[in-house]
């Protein structure tokens, strides 16, 4: 490495300019015109010469810094007691020679006759017990160097370097056994955890996760680090498939279990793709973890924390979604992504209170396409923050459109991602955009999904939240009941409306303890002082108990289906004249 090199020039460096400081000496001491201004050229050499001494008497401070101490150790050594006074003897005369030359005065012959002693003699010794020193710490550290390359630092793990020296040997001669499973494990939630407590907190995470990998501790069993969150495992074997879902379930299982961090519970999570091959099919490793590594597509795709197997067709279905993230970034440049509108109303009268903006893609050969059919794969492709922003600038122009109509929308909402909430400019973005569309922030209210706040004591996303409020724009609480850490945030932070999980509110009017449960959360809501909106209300029945059990604002294809911005204009007038919801549909109920 560079900083070995280094040590070993400085040691050259040393003797180089020790030599060259007797020689100055001795040519001032000739000259007849010798005086102030040569003993200021032989003082500032000798400080030079003092100067590379002390760096490499702490090269654990200056050149090997943040080496192995083993190495700074090995060069401490070599600076004894004898070493040491060695080298005074050399600063002592070239001082008193400085002083001389200071004086006009003629250094002393017996002075210099010393100097050039100690300089071919002791010093020379001294430096070549420095060499021997640096070079031997050039060659271990060399070692370890080359040793480094394969070894992933923060968990002691192979690397992907090492990964692949092993298989080009395994695939080179033979396998360890004739037939080999990979898994490659991916973790969950590695972002959200650096995002929001901390690298430090990712780094125990990942020291966990691989200690969770090495536990497993299966006979010719091969684990590497490839990546930030990424891992593969090697297992060279006979294992049935049951086995081998067996194993990755309780490495997920495994990773999943709280750790500790700064005295709070964090947990990481983790997704794993098993392929399993045989060396008689003459494949290379690196086409199962290929295909292992679709699997993990598949496993994460399909809510993360599960183990999938690799299958010929999943290579179909994933080059399918890669199509579709192509359409998707070709959408957002046409702007085919457009903002539909959800109202919602006062339980009772029917009232408008805002609309909700939600995101619909018009696929010019799917037809219109709702989030659940795109929204995976943004995230997969770093799309969301873009689509983020696209849906927010349409929704604000589209406001600004209706109340320059002359239509009464108290506000519209958005719904804010976990990243979002996290971006520092959050803010100042969504109060450019409102400018920009000449809308007042007070129209505005973002939604916060319960499950970002689950573990989640990130300050940043706190003061975002803050700050939204600060700014006049309302917060509200998503798909509440859902999560289980919330209520205990609330004292961070002021909300201003909480929306109950359509699962309190579906067959809320057949089942009594439902009714009990979700008027518990309603009370519990309102004790905080703060708004309550029950959401996916689809049933006259279920808007009725919802209403008895006190709830502020509804929201569902109960009152109606999101639209375009298009028809907003028509609704608000076949709805709002009246201050109506439309006809209830007649149907015995048990409520």
């Amino acid at each position: 490495m560079a900083r070995f090199s280094v040590l070993l020039d400085e040691v050259h460096n040393l003797r180089l300019a020790s030599h060259s400081f007797a020689m100055l000496c001795l040519s001032a001491s000739t000259l007849s015109d010798s005086g102030p201004n040569d003993a200021r050229v032989v003082r500032q050499r000798l400080r030079e010469i003092s100067g590379l001494w002390a760096r490499l008497r702490n090269a654990g401070d200056h050149i090997l810094h943040g080496s192995d101490n083993h190495l700074i150790q090995i060069m401490s050594k070599a600076f004894t007691r004898q070493t040491e006074d060695s080298f005074r003897c050399f600063e002592d005369i070239g001082i008193s020679i400085c002083t001389q030359l200071l004086f006009d005065q003629r250094p002393e012959t017996t002075e210099l006759r010393e100097l050039m002693r100690i300089v071919t003699e002791d010093l020379h010794q001294t430096i070549d017990g420095l060499l021997a020193a640096a070079r031997h710490v050039g060659q271990i550290g060399d070692q370890s160097a080359s040793r480094l390359a394969s070894v992933d630092e923060l968990t002691g793990l192979p690397n992907r370097r090492a990964l692949y020296d092993h298989i080009q040997r395994y695939d080179a001669g033979h396998w360890p056994h004739s037939n080999v499973a990979v898994m490659q494990i991916d973790l969950d939630r590695l972002k959200i955890i650096n995002d929001t407590m901390g690298h430090a907190a990712g780094d125990k995470a990942l020291r966990h996760a691989s200690a969770a990998m090495i536990s497993a501790d299966h006979p010719n069993m091969f684990v590497a680090r490839t990546g930030g969150d990424e891992f593969v495992l090697l297992l060279f074997g006979d294992f049935v498939s049951d086995a081998l879902k067996d194993i990755a379930d309780q490495l997920i299982a495994t990773i999943s279990t709280p750790f500790i961090v700064e005295g709070k519970e964090c947990y990481a999570g983790a997704s794993v793709g098993i392929e399993t091959g045989s060396f008689a099919d003459g494949l290379p490793l690196d086409s199962y973890i290929r295909n292992a590594d679709l699997a993990l597509y598949t496993a994460k795709n399909d809510g993360r924390g599960k183990s999938r197997f690799f299958s010929p067709t999943l290579r179909t279905q994933i080059e399918k979604v890669e199509e579709l993230q192509s359409d998707m970034r070709e959408g957002l440049q046409k702007s085919e992504f457009r903002p539909y509108f959800q109202p919602q109303v006062e339980g009772r009268s029917g009232k408008i209170v805002g609309f909700e903006s939600l995101a619909r893609w018009h696929h010019p050969s799917r037809g219109v396409l709702t989030p659940f059919h795109f929204l995976s794969a943004a995230e997969d492709a770093r799309l969301l923050d873009q689509l983020d922003q696209h849906l927010m600038v349409s929704t604000f122009t589209t406001l600004r459109t209706w109340i320059d109509q002359g239509l009464d929308v108290p506000q519209v909402s958005l719904n804010l991602t976990t990243s979002r909430l996290l971006d520092v400019d959050l803010v100042d973005t969504i109060l450019f955009a409102a400018s920009d569309a000449g809308v007042d922030p007070s129209k505005i209210s973002v939604e916060i999904l319960e499950s970002a706040m689950i573990d989640n004591t990130s300050k940043r996303m706190i003061e975002n939240i803050k700050n939204l409020s600060a700014a006049g724009i309302k917060v509200e609480l998503d798909d509440f009941g859902t999560g289980h850490a919330s209520i205990s945030n609330l004292r961070h932070f002021r909300v201003d409306r909480i929306k109950i999980d359509r699962s309190f509110v579906k067959d809320v009017h057949l089942y009594s303890e439902l009714a009990r449960i979700t008027s518990a959360m309603i009370g519990l809501v309102h004790s905080l002082r703060i708004d309550v909106l029950a959401e996916g209300i689809e049933t006259p029945e279920e808007r009725l108990v919802l209403n008895a059990l006190g709830r502020d604002h509804i929201q569902g294809f109960g009152v109606a289906h999101p639209m375009p911005a298009s028809d907003v204009p028509d609704w608000l007038q076949a709805t709002q004249t009246t201050k109506k919801l439309p006809p209830r549909r007649r149907k015995n109920s048990a409520a």
